[in-house]
C-alpha cells in the first residue's frame, strides 16, 4: 500500500480535531494499514503524555492521587480474566450493488442504516449516499470494470478511499486500501481496468466539475456535480 492519509490527517485524527466524514474514512483505512495504525498511536502517546504533564499535582495531592491509582489497579487485577475466545467479533457487514456482495470494514458496517438507495450511472458507475449530517457529501462509490470517467477537476477536496479492487488515473494505480486526494489543482480520469471492478469511499467537500467532452453539461446544473 502506497497512498496513505498526510501525518497532518492522522494527527487531527488522533487529536480528535478531523471533521467526521474524514474521520471515518481514516479509521477504515488504519484498521488495514499498519503503518498509519502505528503513527496514529505515537501521536496519541504524545497526546496522553502531554496531557498527563499538564495535570501535574502538588506532592501532597499527587500522593493521595497514586494511592487511589494503586487501589484501582489493585481491584482491576482481582476482576475475573476473560478468556479470548470469550470475545466474540463483530459479524461482518456488507454493501450489495451490481449484483456483487462486499464486506465492509467494521467502521463502516456500524453506520449502514444511513446509507441511500444506490443510484445508477449507465450501469457503469454506482453510488449510495451516507448521510453523515456533515456539509461535506460522503458516498459509496462502485465503478464496474473497463469504465473511463471523464475528465474531470473539484472545486474543493476529493478524498477516496478505494474499498475493493482498484482504478487508475493520470498519476497511477490505486488498489484496495489505497488513499487519495485530490483538489483543484488536479484534473484526472479516473479508469478501471477490464479486469478490476472498485467499490470506494468518497469525500467531497464541494462538487466535481468536468473538463472535457459533453460531460461538461453537467457544469450547468448547481455549478458542478455530486456523485
Amino acid at each position: 500500500m502506497s497512498h496513505h492519509p498526510t501525518n497532518e490527517l492522522l494527527k487531527s485524527y488522533a487529536n480528535g480535531s478531523i471533521d467526521a466524514a474524514h474521520g471515518l474514512m481514516v479509521s477504515a483505512h488504519i484498521e488495514h494499514c499498519a503503518h498509519c495504525r502505528n503513527v496514529v498511536e505515537q501521536f496519541e502517546a504524545v497526546n496522553a503524555r502531554a496531557a498527563f504533564e499538564s495535570n501535574s499535582q502538588p506532592f501532597g495531592e499527587q500522593s493521595i492521587a497514586v494511592t487511589d491509582f494503586d487501589r484501582m489497579f489493585d481491584n482491576i487485577v482481582c476482576l475475573e480474566t476473560i478468556s479470548p475466545s470469550a470475545m466474540m467479533k463483530r459479524p461482518p457487514k456488507y454493501v450489495e450493488v451490481n449484483g456483487k456482495r462486499f464486506e465492509l470494514p467494521s467502521s463502516l458496517g456500524n453506520l449502514l442504516d444511513r446509507m441511500g438507495e444506490w443510484r445508477s450511472y449507465g450501469g457503469k458507475v454506482f453510488s449510495a449516499h451516507l448521510d453523515l449530517d456533515e456539509e461535506a457529501r460522503v458516498n459509496f462509490m462502485y465503478i464496474n470494470r473497463d469504465v473511463h470517467i471523464p475528465q474531470h477537476t473539484h472545486k474543493g477536496i476529493e478524498s477516496t478511499l478505494v474499498l475493493h479492487g482498484g482504478f487508475s488515473d493520470e498519476d497511477g494505480h490505486y488498489d484496495t486500501g489505497a488513499f487519495i486526494q485530490r483538489d483543484a489543482s488536479v484534473k484526472h480520469s479516473p479508469y478501471t481496468k477490464a479486469s478490476e471492478d472498485c467499490l470506494c469511499l468518497t469525500v467531497l467537500t464541494e462538487p466535481m466539475l468536468f473538463t472535457q467532452g459533453v460531460a461538461r453539461v453537467f457544469n450547468l446544473f448547481g455549478k458542478g456535480l455530486y456523485p
